[in-house]
């Protein structure tokens, strides 16, 4: 086994912490989303066709508050009136700020979920490190009871 610097290691966890802590100073994209690009084609009465690129917020369950137009249609039967599981966020070709900004915030996002997740791994580690120096010490402490020490 190799020898483990512990001042390193607490130095690399204190690194994490304050990533952690950056992170959520950061815009974040909501969690359990992701960021869908889909292609619109239209066709103009002149013949001309067209390919438009859009990105949108994307989510297994409805977490976007929905934003209904004047004359829309009404929502069908079982959905959530109030939010939706999408939410539009531009045209990839000339709302490129926006875009680019809610792929920041999703990267960051998953960022702070992967520090997170290593967070919980270390403080479980150091569990594991704990309850097992704790099982040796009471048998060390029973066996020099048996001794008479």
């Amino acid at each position: 086994m190799s020898d483990i610097n512990i001042d390193n290691l607490i130095a690399e966890i204190k690194q994490l912490w304050e990533l952690r802590e950056k992170l959520l100073k950061e815009d974040l994209a909501p969690e359990g989303a992701w960021i869908h690009k889909y292609h619109v084609t239209r066709a103009y009465p002149s013949g001309a066709v067209e390919t438009y690129t859009y990105a949108k917020w994307q989510a297994d369950k409805p977490i976007f508050k929905r934003n209904p137009k004047k004359n829309a249609l009404p929502i069908k039967p079982g959905k959530n009136p109030e939010y939706t599981n999408h939410l539009h966020i531009g045209s990839v070709d000339n709302d490129w700020q926006t875009v680019e900004r809610a792929y920041q915030s999703w990267e960051n996002r998953q960022r702070l979920e992967a520090v997170e997740n290593a967070l919980k791994i270390v403080e479980n580690l150091v569990s594991e490190v704990i309850a097992s120096e704790q099982i040796l010490s009471k048998a060390r402490e029973d066996k020099a009871l048996e001794k008479g020490e």
